[in-house]
């Protein structure tokens, strides 16, 4: 495998550099000064600026390494700048070499960034986003992009219900505004709309991202900006000699905690315990080997002392590895970068393994002071394979169980029991799973005789393959049964994107006009097919020869098309630099939408004050040094729905025969209507959201930050209603229903300290957010089956909620009004769970029911430090999620044990020994299909970096630019109320577990 890997290295950079230009790397020595930007910690300075200030067409910007090279004369005098530093003059002078050590400012007022179609300075922003840098990105050393952003933007929440590698997460900007479309945001990768997943992307290729939030900032992007918008930004080459970086980060990795279940003498008391309370058990009876507590397997292990620890079968632990090579350089016509990149890592649950294969190139040429061109290209190859096995099973197996039987086959049911089979009983099986990944993105940009007119052409282009085949052979309890078992699936997805912008930026005293006009088209397509059968001859052919198979289980495909035309507008005025103005209008047509509302417009406004410039605060505050107050309010839509639904749908069937035409022959297939009509009126969801900001910087730039506080109402929502049968359909889609949504968003950064040696540095937010049902279908009424009430939240758990247990001398009956006994609850019985009578009648039933609590966290906050002496650097980050109802898992017993099972360590119970117990007794038999819930609050110690940067002059004494060695712990421990979980994004307790890693990195330029 390191074999394969050097020699894809030296293909991809040998095939990199052969495909740029030679001009592209030629010196030119006449006027040429080069020299190395480093920071005040000698670390190189990328993406510093260095302008001629006797010229206003003479620029460079340094390189990875902080290298750059620029044309200037002996008079000339170079200005270096770069966000939150002092700008640096040199004058030339003789110096055909000029190294410059920048000096940290106090305030960050004048950095660029990307706002989509575009960028602004930050200081001109009026709507509300935020920007994510490098450096905020490396302070996680994840090979997930994601999870490098995790509580450190506000109103961003991350989550990984499934923490196996290369699995995606879930996206929510400002919560959820709709029930049956998506609310996860829009992807716009380098310009163009990504529908691909974020775990292929190679987080080092990152160079910054930006997370638009309010209706202002996603206005431009129309009706796919109601859930926000996450700008994410590749690196780009810069001008300068040829460079070689090379990182790697080499690791450890395993699960970040284990369920504590009960060992093989605790096991035994609570079969004990289990056996006297379900079935009355005595005597005799409780005694592990004659008596009926546990299992004839179990036996055979308790009379031989052999225990298993299930979890160290399916738990390992793992090395993994990351490796990147990149080249980048250029000079004033040509810039490139290249880079080629692989992770292997296993995964901390057996035959969880991931690889992943990174191939990015991109090149921008200026061609003449009017024409510029670039191409961007990556290429994506994930493999992942085995059968993992089943972590419930294991959790809940008996320690006496039996693992393997005498041939060393897994034995199938270690506890007699078919409910709780051998969770490695699949593993053999031979399972192949790949994705393929390919970005092709293109521009040309123009600038007209017209100062501050420019166009921009650009088309995106993204296929996406994947493949899933599985075989059960003979070897595996599934495939023994039934000769062999074999599934497969394949599906194409192609994205097509062209856009195609003109800009007016220009400033008239003290008038600035930045005009953006835009006119897009897109195109997706999909198409998969999957087959499955069983029965076969032998095992030899796995998955690929499905026409092997006695019985065709299954075979299915589908296609599907989708279509969106859209135009806008935006318009950006400052007066004075103190009072800014934003309008939008943006329309959009989609496909998906009924032939009477396929188009539809969403306007924005936006208003920004930097009060902090007026007199009246400049004379009498001098430590404030900015303050800017943003107002916006605004329509976005939503149109992520399935295709086709303002159609008449049909579906065939085989079970349906009838009589074609005058033959009297049998059609053995027939096509009937499906649950759906059509409805040619559907259009889109509209989101209406008002927002309030404050912009801030404090004590020559110590304390700055924002604070957000927004209102959101969805109307028009995408939904389903029941029609009359007798129209030969169930339900329709329809625009029904309203649903509001608002918080608080803070964000703090603090500069503790800053010495010339030493710096103390500290990042904080925090987010706060409720969502309601205003209405569903205009007639008031809940619809429970979809847990979906009026005036509750949007997600919810919705249960008979436990309010005790019921103890013996509790009064289990009485009577009613007609003089008969009846039962408060059915099948109660002291140590059965005592439900809450939420109408007061005295008797638990369906109406009893109620909103136990919201599944989405009540607030996040988070917080990061980070720390540097001289060459040193530390950094730590927490994340906390309060709030957020959850499943109880250890609270409920039937659920673990299904009756036979193993249980949590420790836990206290109810027996009549322990009536104060707040767990249910072990022979509870519950008459309701009741859960558990309680409120988790949790706080996750994130990641832990201690690293250092070489010197410039140590590095170069070596042949070297630049030399960092770090080590990092990720997921470190969480501190919270509900211990036994394996991941805290996920309410089922046998879920992937969050792995904790310990990771050594090394980067190396050269």
């Amino acid at each position: 495998m390191f074999q394969k890997l050097k020699n894809s290295v030296i293909l991809a950079v040998f095939v990199s550099l052969a495909a740029i230009p030679p001009f592209a790397v030629a010196q030119q020595n006449a006027g040429k000064i080069t020299g190395t930007v480093v920071d005040e910690h000698d670390a190189p300075m990328a993406g510093v600026v260095v302008l001629v200030k006797e010229s206003n067409n003479t620029g460079a910007v340094t390189n990875n390494q902080g290298a750059f090279e620029i044309k200037a004369a002996p008079a000339s005098t170079l200005v270096f700048s770069y966000l939150g530093y002092t700008d640096q003059e040199v004058q030339v002078g003789n110096q055909t070499v000029v190294n410059v050590k920048m000096v940290p400012s106090a305030q960050s007022l004048d950095e660029v960034v990307v706002v989509g179609y575009g960028s602004q300075k930050k200081k001109d922003l009026t709507g509300g986003l935020a920007v994510v840098d490098k450096e905020t990105l490396e302070m996680v050393s994840s090979s997930n992009l994601m999870d490098r952003l995790v509580g450190q933007v506000a109103g961003l929440n991350i989550t990984t219900s499934n923490a196996a590698p290369g699995s995606n997460q879930s996206l929510l900007i400002r919560g959820q505004n709709s029930l049956s479309g998506s609310n996860s945001p829009l992807i716009i990768l380098d310009g163009i709309p990504y529908s691909g997943s974020l775990a292929d992307l190679d987080p080092n290729l990152i160079d910054n991202m930006s997370v638009l939030k309010d209706a202002s900032s996603v206005a431009i992007y129309g009706s796919r900006g109601s859930n926000g918008v996450i700008l994410i930004q590749t690196k780009r080459g810069a001008k300068g000699d040829l460079h070689v970086t090379y990182k790697t980060k080499l690791g450890i990795a395993e699960p970040m905690q284990r369920i504590q279940v009960m060992g093989p003498n605790e096991f035994i008391r609570f079969k004990q315990d289990m056996g006297r309370l379900k079935n009355n058990y005595s005597g005799e009876q409780l005694d592990p080997l004659v008596g009926q507590i546990i299992s004839a397997s179990e036996k055979v292990n308790y009379a031989k002392g052999v225990t298993n620890d299930w979890q160290d079968y399916v738990f390992r632990s793992v090395f993994t590895m990351d490796h990147q090579l990149s080249i980048s350089g250029g000079n004033d016509k040509t810039t490139y970068t290249a880079s080629v990149s692989y992770l292997d890592n296993p995964g901390v649950v057996y035959n969880s393994n991931y690889q992943r294969t990174n191939v990015y190139a991109s090149i921008n040429q200026t061609l003449n002071n009017w024409l510029s061109v670039g191409l961007t290209t990556q290429f994506v190859n994930r493999e992942s394979g085995g059968a993992t096995p089943n972590l419930e099973h294991a959790i809940k197996q008996s320690p006496w169980g039996i693992y393997k039987d005498e041939t060393g086959a897994y034995y199938e049911e270690p506890m007699d029991y078919s409910n709780l089979p051998n969770p490695m009983k699949d593993v053999n099986a031979d399972q192949k799973r790949t994705g393929r990944n390919m970005l092709v993105n293109g521009f040309i940009d123009i600038k007209f005789p017209v100062e501050g007119l420019t166009f921009r052409s650009q088309f995106g282009y993204n296929y996406r393959n994947t493949f899933d085949g599985t075989y059960y052979g003979r070897n595996t309890v599934t495939g023994k049964k039934v000769d062999g078992r074999a599934e497969i699936s394949n599906s194409h997805n192609t994205d097509y994107t062209w856009e195609n912008v003109l800009k007016y930026d220009r400033t008239f005293g003290k008038h600035h006009i930045d005009a953006t006009g835009l006119f897009s088209v897109q195109e997706m397509k999909s198409t998969s097919a999957s087959q499955s059968g069983e029965g076969f001859v032998n095992d030899d052919s796995s998955f690929y020869r499905m026409d092997g198979a006695e019985n065709k289980i299954t075979i299915g495909s589908s296609y599907w098309k989708e279509t969106m035309v859209s135009s806008m507008l935006r318009l950006n005025y400052g007066f004075d630099s103190k009072y800014l103005v934003t309008l939008t209008g943006r329309v959009d047509g989609a496909s998906v939408f009924g032939r009477n509302n396929k188009y539809a417009f969403f306007p924005s406004a936006a208003v920004a004050w930097h009060i902090g410039e007026e007199n009246f605060i400049k004379d009498n505050a001098t430590w404030v040094d900015m303050l800017k107050i943003r107002l916006s309010y605004g329509a976005n839509g939503n149109n992520a729905i399935s295709r086709y639904q303002t159609l008449d749908r049909l579906y065939s069937t085989n079970g349906v025969k009838y009589i074609w035409g005058d033959t009297s022959s049998a059609v053995n297939s027939a096509y009937l209507p499906s649950d759906g009509i059509g409805n040619p009126d559907l259009r889109w969801e509209t989101t209406y959201t008002a927002n309030v900001g404050l912009d801030f910087s404090f004590f020559n730039g110590r304390l700055s930050g924002s604070l957000d506080m927004y209102l959101s109402n969805t109307y028009d929502l995408l939904m389903t209603r029941t029609v009359p049968i007798m129209n030969g359909y169930s339900k329709i889609w329809d625009n029904v229903g309203q649903t509001r949504n608002k918080g608080v968003e803070l964000t703090l950064n603090s500069d503790n300290i800053r010495k010339k040696n030493f710096t103390w540095s500290t990042d904080f937010t925090f987010s706060l957010n409720r969502d309601e049902i205003v209405e569903l279908r205009g007639d008031g009424k809940d619809d429970v089956n979809n847990k979906w009430f009026i005036g509750q939240p949007l997600s919810v758990y919705y249960d008979w909620n436990m309010v005790g247990i019921w103890q013996e001398g509790d009064e289990f009956t009485f009577i009613d009004g007609g003089g008969k006994e009846v039962a408060h609850q059915t099948g109660a019985t002291p140590g059965a769970a005592k439900l809450e009578d939420v109408d007061g009648n005295g008797i638990i039933d369906s109406n009893d029911r109620k909103v136990i609590g919201s599944k989405n966290p009540s607030f996040t906050m988070a917080m990061g430090n980070r720390l540097s002496y001289k060459n040193l650097y530390f950094s730590i980050l927490f994340n906390g999620v309060f709030g957020k109802w959850m499943t109880d898992n250890v609270a409920n017993i039937s659920s673990y044990t299904f009756g036979s099972g193993n249980y949590i360590h420790g836990v206290r119970y109810w027996t009549p020994e322990t009536p104060d117990a707040e767990v249910v007794s072990p022979g509870y038999q519950a008459s309701f299909d009741h859960g558990y819930y309680k409120k988790l609050n949790y706080v996750q110690l994130r990641n832990i970096t201690l690293g250092y940067r070489f010197s410039q002059k140590i590095v170069r004494k070596i042949g070297l630019s630049a030399l960092d060695v770090n080590f990092s712990v990720n997921n470190v421990c969480a501190f919270s109320n509900m211990r036994q979980m394996l991941n805290y994004d996920n309410t089922w307790f046998a879920s992937f577990p969050t792995a904790r890693s310990y990771v050594l990195g090394l980067t190396i330029t050269f």
